[in-house]
């Protein structure tokens, strides 16, 4: 994934998207890069470089706080203002958040520094790459359509489950038969293995679906999430193993503890 611009003017900070082109790309590769940059116009501070950049410019019409642009072939600009222009620009990227921009960059010739900051790889949720339906609420959000079927025994009440085939659970369905003291939390029953189970790091992820049976690696837990999916991403060391097969409200409605016998279904 392509870096980030930082903008740093004396003790403020900003974040630069860089476009997704040529001139962006080998702006990047310049960086870091510490320009005293010039007034213009009362909108704009811009600096030139040593080096031309790769234009290819177009007429934007409208102007934003925060467009950073490349005049010509080797001239950065960075706009302070909104307002109409006729001139031609490449774009290199764009200020996130250009709150307090203008007051940083001031009325004279400020030193600007643009440095190259390398993106954060957005965080696995537990949706990513599911087959999943909206249509039913009551039924669980995931739907896995092969798998090992299993039964999972909660007193006199059966929950009927499918488990993927992670290498997590067929390390689980080697074990099966297994009890394991399950309690209910708030959106949650949940139980601590006797052994941890083995998992692939880029199958761990943030949150859950609603009726999700997961491995959860921070206290090797066997859990069967049966609500509040639409909160759930602040939750990570999920590896997802399955699903429950049934109406959520089946388990939603136990209360308490169990010795919760999961074996595999006949």
């Amino acid at each position: 994934m392509r870096d980030r611009i930082e903008i740093i003017v004396g003790s403020a900070r900003f974040t630069v998207v860089p476009a997704e082109n040529e001139a962006a790309a080998a702006f990047l590769q310049r960086l870091p890069l510490t320009v005293e940059m010039r007034e213009l116009n009362g909108n704009e501070k811009y600096a030139d470089l040593a080096n031309p950049l790769p234009a290819k410019a177009e007429t934007p019409g409208t102007i934003r706080c925060g467009d950073l642009m490349l005049y010509g072939s080797s001239t950065v600009v960075l706009f302070y203002e909104n307002f109409s222009s006729p001139y031609r620009y490449t774009v290199l990227g764009k200020v996130e958040n250009p709150d307090g921009l203008k007051a940083a960059l001031g009325r004279g010739n400020p030193t600007v520094t643009f440095a190259a900051v390398p993106k954060r790889p957005a965080k696995r949720l537990a949706s990513d790459g599911a087959v999943m339906q909206r249509e039913n609420p009551a039924m669980p959000t995931r739907v896995l359509k092969s798998g090992t079927k299993i039964r999972m025994h909660f007193g006199d009440t059966v929950i009927p489950g499918i488990l993927n085939d992670s290498e997590t659970a067929k390390a689980l369905i080697t074990r099966l038969p297994v009890t394991v003291r399950m309690s209910r939390y708030s959106h949650d029953f949940c139980g601590v293995l006797a052994e941890p189970l083995p998992y692939r790091e880029s199958e761990v992820h943030y949150g859950w679906l609603n009726g999700d049976i997961d491995f959860a690696r921070d206290g090797n837990y066997f859990t069967i999430l049966f609500e509040d999916e639409a909160n759930s991403a602040q939750y990570g060391h999920q590896i997802n193993i399955g699903v429950v097969t049934c109406e959520l409200s089946r388990i939603a409605g136990l209360r308490g503890s169990y010795e919760v016998r999961i074996e595999l279904a006949e």
